[in-house]
């Protein structure tokens, strides 16, 4: 299975260097988000936490729609981690075990 990393220059950079081969801008991410987390052969797929925020409705529809993977994982960019109220990690856990990690 394919993982894809979709960020910023450096993010992308940072996972090129880690081996990752499917990276893409944001800009070309967004245009072709609903594709990738449709795809069979992915996955794990790696965002920047920016550009999820700016994309959450495809995502939440993804979380809603009961496929196992891509698995989303959101990561901060080189500005730092965005403050939320809800840890996305901890869903993603309680998602798959059915049960809430304290």
């Amino acid at each position: 299975m394919d993982i894809v990393v979709i960020g910023d220059h450096h993010t992308v950079t940072a996972f090129r260097l880690a081996g990752i081969k499917r990276m893409y801008s944001t800009e070309e991410g967004a245009e072709n988000l609903k594709e990738i987390l449709a795809e069979d052969g992915t996955g794990v797929v790696v965002l920047t936490e920016r550009f999820a925020r700016d994309n959450r409705r495809v995502l939440e529809d993804h979380a809603n729609s009961k496929r196992m993977t891509p698995i989303v994982v959101e990561v901060p960019d080189v500005t730092g981690p965005v403050e939320r109220e809800v840890d996305p990690i901890r869903e993603l856990i309680k998602r798959a075990i059915g049960a809430d990690v304290t």
